[in-house]
This record gives C-alpha cells, structure tokens and sequence, in this order.
C-alpha cells in the first residue's frame, strides 16, 4: 500500500508539476539600484548570513562572498547544478560565491525521499531555503523564472543579475 501511495504521489508530481528541467531563455536583466526583494536591496548589506546546506552543515555569507547565485524554481536550479557540474570542484570557492537553491514549496514526502538525496549527490554546497517566508524575502516575482546573481563586497549588494543560459550565469560569475 505504502508503495502504492508513493507512486501515486510522484506521478501526481510529475504530472501536475511538470517535468521540463529547461529555463525559458530571456534577456539579461542587470539591477544597480533599488530594491529587489525584502532581503536583497543595492547598497545594503545582503539579508542573510547563515544558512544551512543539503547535508545540514550550517555555513555564512561571509566578507569574503563576492558572489550569491539564487534559484527559486526546478528548471533554474538544474541550469546551476548543469554549469556547476562542468567546472573544477572547487569552483564556488574560487569564485568566492555560495550558491542558494529554494525548496520551500516542494512537498515535504518529495523533498525528504526524493530531492534531498540528489542534492547530496552534488559535490559543492547549496544552501537550502526551506521556509516560505525566507524564501520570499529572497525572491523577485518578476524574475523568478530566472538565476539571480547578487554582487557583493563586504556583505553589501551591489549589483543583482538575472540570466537564464548556462552562459550569461558564466558571464555574471566572472
């Protein structure tokens, strides 16, 4: 029965909630002043320091983060962990950057039994964005469907990008 049931709720999943791993490709969209969401505003300290990653390990935005790569949805945190899988391992730490996938609006069956242990198959670190309400203060409606890219020095914001291709996330990185 418990078999049944969990079938059940994957196919449920796949079907209601898409299969597509593929980011729409849109243009860039660079932000250098503003506010772009609750947490993320130009020339403001970034709203978060601690945060804990898919194998429970707590770890900072610290001064020395000159990167934070953001993804709200399935396809555009597959298009990070795609560029992510064809770069040295330790890429993030060269770049000075963490990477910050949400999952607050997976179910909880799916994200324990299913997304979790893929994420722990990742060699690099993704801080997880389990609550809504954290989740939201991260996030841009408008862009949603994109990569966000926020530039920082010394913890403060100073420019925020939103790509959809492998390659604009490399451009945003460099």
């Amino acid at each position: 029965m418990k078999m049944k049931l969990t079938a059940a709720l994957f196919a449920g999943v796949l079907l209601f909630g898409g299969c597509s791993n593929k980011v729409e490709e849109k243009a860039t969209a660079t932000l250098t002043q503003g506010t772009v969401a609750p947490a993320v505003a130009i020339g403001k300290p970034f709203g978060a320091e601690k945060l804990e990653d898919q194998f429970g390990k707590e770890g900072e935005i610290g001064s020395d983060t000159k990167k934070v790569i953001m993804a709200f949805s399935k396809a555009t945190g597959h298009l990070v962990k795609e560029f992510l899988a064809t770069q040295p391992k330790d890429y993030l730490a060269q770049h000075h950057a963490v990477f910050i996938a949400d999952v607050s609006g997976m179910p909880k069956v799916i994200y324990e039994y299913m997304a979790l242990p893929g994420l722990q198959k990742n060699e690099f670190s993704i801080y997880l964005l389990k609550d809504e309400a954290q989740a939201k203060r991260f996030k841009n409606e408008q862009y949603a469907d994109y990569v966000m890219v926020v530039d920082l020095n010394d913890k403060i914001v100073e420019k925020v990008s939103f790509v959809t291709t492998v390659d604009e996330l490399k451009k945003a990185l460099d």
